[in-house]
């Protein structure tokens, strides 16, 4: 704060405009949002919800109500009230926000279930009218008219409040998909955040001046682990589209320097330079037809580290200047130095593809509880087929039954109120995945498939069928296709033929 307290924190676009945030003005809106949820009653340790856009007001309450010792969570926008109903149960939530009537409404239809709900803030003003009423309710304007009116009453108390609190005290609840109920709510400590952003920016340093666009939605940890861990440890600006609708468009305005994202973002992006392309002009698609193979093989030097031929790095260049640079300019990628994938698969023709254009596409993996990275690829060491190597203090080994198991200062504490769960998940001292896979002998992770859904063959070697019934089904006249060969000799293939092709 001292030295880059006039910096840009934030930066939100509301009604075509973009309107900014600095570090000392994010600080003094975290104060009042924690002062002032102490006010309505928030104590240390009590939970609160958010259901939220993504939006700044997202970050005052989590990281206000983180600094007064509370503990925050997010739930997915696209919920529906019965979820919410029981996630805010389970989690012991006694304070709820939401952006908008439409949020709030799914919290009214069940409130009936949530006694321990002592008030639901709102950020959006409109449609509110009909709540205005009930003290149940509180608009967030009001909320930090409280907190600045106890800032005024107690001026040290804030930084006492923060002063109480511990490196390895629970900040944040992140639920994690389940396969059957209600999610598991992930216990995340503040040790968890801050060191995965340092231990990210130890392979890829980032500069406080670098931009971050957050689109993704705030409940998964993929947004988390970016707005919380890595803006908060290196002090770059986090952007907020003025809606998930033009959050593509918006990112093209500001230009980003690093990214993450889905594999749908990628393929997403990639469709819309392959629809620049068809409409172009001919001599336009032909460049591009000739260039991109020329990107393709320099892209494979680029990405193994390899020196490459002084005939190619010229012809590089070329396509970069007349082809490639104009077309990532469009869609606003040219001052990015890094994109990183995860959550998913991606093919290795989407990791050429965009090293071809000259995008520093890189695969990540991690999970919820280790707070959603613990390995990445390395520039000039991008192995389509793993996901790289473990980051700085993370340690990885493979179990005798093939499964991933990792150990490092952002390995979640456990699950909250599950015991039974935390004992599986943290057995043996190590994070336990459910994922099976392997160290290649470059020192990188390959990823097979869960480990619950891997085959052996009969030598006890392990193999996926999910990714050998997706090669299959590339082809056009394959429409189903299912995988047998379990501890045999053979591994065959039940196929589907698409009888309309």
């Amino acid at each position: 704060m001292a030295t880059s307290g006039d910096k840009v924190a934030l930066r939100e676009k509301d009604f075509g405009c973009w309107n900014s945030y600095t570090w000392n003005e994010y600080f003094a809106l975290v104060r009042k949002t924690g002062l002032g949820l102490r006010e309505i009653g928030l104590s240390r340790e009590d939970k609160i919800a958010i259901i939220s856009d993504n939006i700044p007001e997202a970050l005052f309450i989590a990281i206000g109500a983180q600094a007064v010792g509370g503990i925050s969570s997010a739930i997915y926008q696209t919920s529906l009230p019965d979820e919410i109903g029981g996630i805010l149960d389970y989690l012991n939530v006694t304070v709820v926000f939401c952006n908008d009537q439409e949020q709030v409404d799914k919290v009214v239809e069940v409130r009936d279930r949530l006694p321990q709900v002592k008030k639901v803030i709102y950020e959006d003003p409109r449609g509110m009218r009909d709540y205005r009423d009930d003290d149940w309710f509180m608009f967030i304007g009001d909320l930090y008219k409280l907190g600045e009116e106890l800032h005024q009453r107690e001026k040290d108390l804030f930084q006492t409040l923060v002063d109480q609190g511990k490196p390895d005290d629970v900040c944040h609840l992140c639920l994690t998909s389940g396969t059957t109920g209600l999610p598991k709510g992930a216990m995340l400590t503040h040790r968890n955040y801050i060191s995965m952003g340092l231990h990210l920016t130890e392979v890829d340093p980032l500069e406080e001046t670098d931009e971050y666009v957050s689109f993704l939605p705030f409940a998964w940890i993929g947004e988390q682990m970016n707005s919380f861990g890595v803006a908060m440890a290196t002090g770059i600006a986090v952007n907020f589209p003025e809606s998930v609708e033009t959050a593509m468009e918006d990112l093209k305005e500001i230009g980003p320097h690093f990214m993450f994202g889905a594999p749908r973002i990628y393929e997403t992006i990639r469709s819309q330079i392959w629809l620049k392309m068809d409409e172009s002009y001919w001599l336009n698609r032909k460049f591009y037809a000739y260039f991109m193979k020329v990107g393709e093989r320099a892209a494979g030097y680029r990405m193994s580290g390899k020196k490459m031929p002084a005939g190619l790095q010229v012809l590089a260049w070329l396509g970069k200047q007349i082809i490639f640079r104009p077309l990532v300019n469009q869609i606003g990628l040219l001052r990015l130095r890094r994109a990183y994938t995860g959550g998913a698969a991606l093919g290795p023709e989407l990791f050429t593809f965009y090293q071809a254009l000259g995008v520093n596409l890189k695969q990540i993996y991690g999970q919820t509880e280790i707070v959603g990275i613990a390995y990445m690829h390395r520039d000039g060491d991008v192995r389509p087929d793993t996901v790289g190597k473990p980051l700085p203090g993370t340690e990885c080994r493979i179990s005798e039954e093939g499964e991933i198991l990792s150990r490092s200062a952002s390995v979640t504490p456990g699950y909250y109120k599950l015991p039974d769960k935390t004992a599986e998940l943290l057995e043996g001292g190590w994070l336990h995945s459910g994922d099976a896979g392997y160290i290649d002998d470059h020192g990188h992770l390959v990823v097979i498939d869960r480990i619950s859904d891997v085959m052996h063959n009969q030598g006890g070697e392990m193999f996926s069928p999910m990714f050998l019934e997706n090669r299959l089904k590339f082809s056009p006249y394959i429409k189903e296709a299912v995988i047998f060969g379990d501890k045999m000799a053979f591994v065959a293939a039940l196929i589907n033929v698409d009888p309309i092709v």
